[in-house]
């Protein structure tokens, strides 16, 4: 569903199928945390429903955990199409989309390498990171993370980027319904 067709209202006027499927963009590729999160319709305002995302990720069982992040994207992966529009567009804001051939193979080892140590990909918010190498070296400090860190980690990043999501096509709550905030665009993401 595009996003630029969703809004809060919408979501909160839903039937519990449809409000699962305006908040699936939001949340990588889980309609199992969707139909969670929509569970705590009605939302007042943007970060009502961003808090309930973070809510639902904190509440996921071990194995649900490492099924969802298992689901997300690596960084610069073989085949950037198969990712979703909003990773898409986030990863290639740092070039991540068709990287050069030694930022391809350095990112392709610490890939292994984290998914080897920790069974699933290394989840990163880029909204929070200006460039690659701010990634890269948030990466390679993370590598040394035990797994209990890093499951902590992944989970606060997913909900950042799923916040970001949200304020960037609902807007913050303090514009007109139905209204983007101009202060979040889409191209802030990632």
């Amino acid at each position: 569903m595009p996003t630029d067709a969703i809004s809060l209202g919408a979501i909160n006027g839903a039937d519990d199928a449809a409000a699962a499927r305006m908040i699936l963009p939001f949340i990588e590729r889980s309609p199992l945390l969707a139909a969670r999160v929509a569970r705590h319709r009605p939302f007042a305002d943007p970060h009502a429903l961003a808090d309930a995302v973070r809510t639902e990720i904190a509440a996921l069982t071990p194995d649900e955990l490492i099924a969802f992040l298992s689901g997300h994207p690596e960084l610069a992966p073989v085949a950037p199409e198969r990712m979703t529009a909003h990773s898409q567009q986030e990863q290639a804001r740092l070039g991540l989309a068709v990287p050069d051939a030694a930022a391809c193979a350095r990112l392709a080892e610490l890939n292994r390498r984290y998914r080897d140590k920790f069974g699933f990909p290394f989840i990163v918010a880029l909204v929070r990171h200006p460039d690659l190498e701010s990634v890269v070296g948030a990466f390679v400090r993370r590598l040394s993370s035990t797994a209990e860190e890093e499951m902590r980690a992944a989970r606060d990043e997913i909900a950042a980027v799923s916040e970001a999501r949200i304020v960037s096509t609902l807007g913050t709550g303090d514009d007109a319904p139905g209204e983007r905030s101009a202060s979040a665009p889409w191209s802030a993401l990632g």
